[in-house]
């Protein structure tokens, strides 16, 4: 057994915890998200998910960049650096982003009753100033879970921490609707509540980690990257960070909420929110908290790009082997699922969560790429891809302006989240040896197309949650059948993937 913390046998362990997690907190975070549909009038839950969106919005302008130089430089320090140094490079960082989201804060307490007023939801000035403090716990909170304890491989950790604040914030919300009607300020308090008893519990698993690593030794001949070279890395992909918020699903929101008012904000909100689940729970999302670490370690070590090249695109083909059967799903039942998930709130709207889930094909290809681009060094490729992608701002404001509706936003994040992976993919291509398993992908995307024809065909004479039930498995079973006989992974990726598993499960 290698030593590795990075080792196949540290990342399988890990694996096991981070899925466990997952699940639970998956189940969870979607009682929450439908109970709170359910509990919210339309306009409270539309001034909720713009509270959310802005959360969201703050959390990557204050970040500076200094979670990728985390992703990219924790696993070396984790290898080569000793205790001592681990300790003061966590703590380092920590503490940047921390005083970055008091000085946030406290800007943005400054100036909510003018924010408020252009957007037109003055009346949510104190509400939206509570909000402020889980904007900084809660954001301290993430810090620490995906930038620091996710890239050591501490994933029981970090989804201990996740699940927890769910399960307070669930409870509190029981309580809370047992005893009377629940109304944006009590969702407010008791996110705050639940954010400040997980981010606590994070905090000590990164002061314990930290304390029985004080140990380490310092590889013989390494030295730590200079910060200046580390902040090249982190300003690209910042300012790449910030250039896509302009035209991210966060800011449409706001767009949306003074072009089409907030009972389309809402809609909107509700299906980004679907939008975020199943993103979150792809293997190319997985790729940031559990293999990045891993594809980091490789691409350093002897791998080099061949490696890297090898496992992003095995990555990059299973996140679309999971969402695919989804997508098929939507195509298949989208407006009964959203009417039954939002209590019959948001009705006959499957056809804009089905092209939102088109856009997230191409995001979680981007997910592979920015990784592929900051590990081998090339990472302003992203900041060019990225502000390639502006040119569709004035496209979003001629189709709100045309009458499309919701339409408008989500042609948007799709035209621009293709602009971004070609412009990537091509400067790739021309500059190093990374090529994209293009004939793979296409194979999964006419599996997907074949299945859905196949899927159509099929009468069910169910109602309700039986029907879509039923749907969903013939879906998957469609998908899988067709996706058999297509063979979009390798023989060898196969292998790669049946090792991993402990077993000889996976034939496609």
């Amino acid at each position: 057994m290698s030593a590795s913390p990075y080792s196949r046998h540290a990342l399988k362990r890990s694996a096991v915890h981070f899925l466990a997690g997952k699940a639970v907190s998956a189940v969870l975070t979607l009682i929450i998200l439908f109970w709170l549909v359910r509990l919210l009038t339309v306009e409270e839950y539309g001034v909720y998910v713009t509270f959310v969106a802005g959360m969201e919005l703050m959390l990557a302008i204050a970040s500076l960049g200094l979670p990728w130089i985390a992703a990219r430089y924790l696993p070396e320090f984790r290898l080569h650096a000793s205790g001592k140094m681990l300790a003061h490079f966590v703590w380092n960082i920590t503490a940047r982003i921390g005083l970055l989201l008091v000085a946030v804060s406290v800007l943005l307490y400054l100036a909510m009753p003018w924010l408020l007023e252009h957007l037109k939801l003055p009346q949510q000035t104190d509400v939206a100033r509570l909000f402020l403090l889980v904007l900084l716990v809660d954001g301290l909170g993430w810090q620490i879970r995906e930038n620091t304890l996710e890239p050591l491989l501490q994933q029981r950790q970090a989804q201990t921490s996740l699940v927890m604040r769910n399960m307070v914030l669930l409870l509190l919300l029981s309580i809370t609707a047992f005893h009377e009607e629940v109304h944006l300020d009590h969702v407010v308090l008791a996110e705050l509540t639940a954010s400040i008893f997980g981010t606590t519990l994070a905090f000590y698993s990164m002061i314990k980690h930290l304390h029985k690593h004080r140990g380490l030794l310092k590889q013989d001949g390494w030295q730590p990257p200079p910060w200046p070279v580390m902040w090249r890395m982190a300003r690209h992909m910042y300012f790449s960070r910030l250039v896509t918020l302009a035209y991210s699903p966060q800011s449409f929101v706001f767009l949306i909420q003074f072009y089409l008012g907030l009972e389309a904000a809402a809609l909107f909100g509700f299906l980004r929110r679907l939008y975020g689940q199943v993103s979150r729970y792809l293997p190319a999302t997985l790729l940031f908290s559990l293999v990045r670490p891993k594809l980091v370690a490789s691409y350093i070590g002897e791998g080099g790009m061949a490696d890297l090249t090898r496992n992003a695109n095995l990555v990059g083909k299973l996140s679309l082997f999971v969402l695919m059967p989804i997508l098929v799903f939507v195509w298949l039942a989208g407006g009964e699922l959203l009417t039954v998930l939002s209590g019959g709130k948001f009705a006959q709207s499957g056809f804009y969560l089905a092209g939102l889930l088109m856009a997230l094909i191409l995001y979680s290809q981007r997910q592979i790429l920015e990784t592929v681009a900051v590990a081998s060094g090339k990472s302003h490729l992203c900041m060019w891809g990225a502000s390639l992608g502006i040119l569709v701002l004035p496209l979003t404001y001629l189709l709100l302006k045309s009458g499309l509706g919701l339409w408008g936003p989500i042609i948007a994040i799709i035209i621009s989240e293709m602009i971004f992976n070609a412009t990537v993919i091509i400067a790739l291509a021309r500059i190093t040896t990374y090529r994209s398993d293009t004939i793979g992908l296409y194979k999964l995307g006419t599996a997907a197309l074949a299945g859905f024809v196949l899927a159509h065909q099929i009468a069910i004479p169910a109602h309700g949650w039986p029907r879509l039930i039923i749907l969903a498995a013939l879906a998957c079973a469609c998908f899988m059948l067709v996706s058999y006989f297509f063979k979009p992974f390798r023989v060898e990726e196969r292998a790669s993937l049946n090792q991993l598993l402990g077993r000889k499960i996976f034939i496609w």
